[in-house]
């Protein structure tokens, strides 16, 4: 049984040390001696992915213990991270965010070839490309065509043929059925259905958060973790689950309480897509709390 799964596991630990140790970690609860993948979640920093750390997972790998290796990440330097891993050689698969939202991002677009070219798998992940909050223009969007909006951006995302799977968030039996059935129908999205995605796109462009916090940060005398905690808001408001979003709250580093109202709208001024970050974190500060 086991040798028909493939397991992948990921480690919030990205030093040589916490990556050894969380993959221990991992095959102990898992009860197996390998997975397929391993990755480091949430890179930031390509400095991470140093010779160091090269040494460790080809010591493991040789160990049995991993079989591939790779990260994922959904900041703001998604298209620097990948450019990084197209470069290096070692890394074999990158989980990233991509959605309906990215398709004229011409620096991801070249960072995404650069992998491909480079023989670098290429995972999509928040592929719903959910807003921060529920808004009547988002919900007027229900339907793409003959498509439920999250079966439309699903499969707006496999028509990208450099994209080698997506992973898909499903809580429910309904969701499951959804996903099944869209990718089960090979049809593409017509012209029609992808006038309407973009339509969509546009109207709630202001509602996501891309996770880019060197632009708005700059309006700020100090760093502040504003994409994480709407990022918190997000998993409170469209992914219905209150519990984990208080836990990324509880995680991210506390935003200054003597953040004003003037710098608060200074960084919304520098947002390149004009989220209102003050009624946002406003609102976050209070329901997560």
């Amino acid at each position: 049984m086991r040798a028909q799964l493939w397991i992948t596991s990921k480690s919030d630990e990205h030093e040589p040390e916490g990556f050894t140790r969380t993959l221990e970690r991992s095959l102990r609860r898992l009860q197996t001696d390998h997975v397929e993948m391993y990755f480091l979640h949430m890179l930031q920093r390509p400095e991470l992915l140093s010779s160091a750390l090269k040494a460790t997972v080809e010591r493991l790998r040789k160990a049995g213990k991993l079989k591939h290796f790779g990260f994922s990440c959904h900041h703001g330097n998604v298209a620097e991270l990948l450019q990084h891993a197209a470069k290096l050689g070692w890394v074999e698969a990158v989980m990233f965010r991509y959605n309906f939202r990215n398709y004229g991002d011409a620096a991801l677009n070249r960072a995404i070839d650069a992998c491909v070219k480079a023989g670098v798998g290429l995972i999509a992940m928040k592929t719903q490309g959910s807003a921060v909050s529920f808004a009547p223009r988002v919900e007027r969007f229900a339907r793409i065509g003959r498509w439920t909006r999250a079966q439309a951006v699903l499969k707006a995302v496999w028509a990208d043929e450099r994209i080698s799977a997506a992973v898909s968030h499903m809580d429910t039996f309904e969701k499951l059925r959804e996903n099944v059935a869209a990718a089960l129908d090979r049809s593409k999205l017509g012209a029609a259905e992808q006038a309407e995605l973009e339509r969509y796109a546009t109207a709630t462009r202001g509602l996501a958060c891309d996770g880019c916090d060197q632009h708005c940060g700059a309006a700020l005398a100090a760093p502040q973790a504003i994409s994480d905690t709407l990022r918190a808001l997000m998993y409170h408001d469209v992914y219905g689950e209150p519990a984990r979003a208080r836990a990324l709250f509880a995680r991210s580093p506390p935003l200054a309480p003597q953040l004003s109202g003037p710098e608060l709208a200074a960084a919304a001024a520098h947002c390149p897509h004009g989220l209102d970050l003050p009624a946002l974190l406003t609102r976050a500060a209070r329901v997560l709390a």
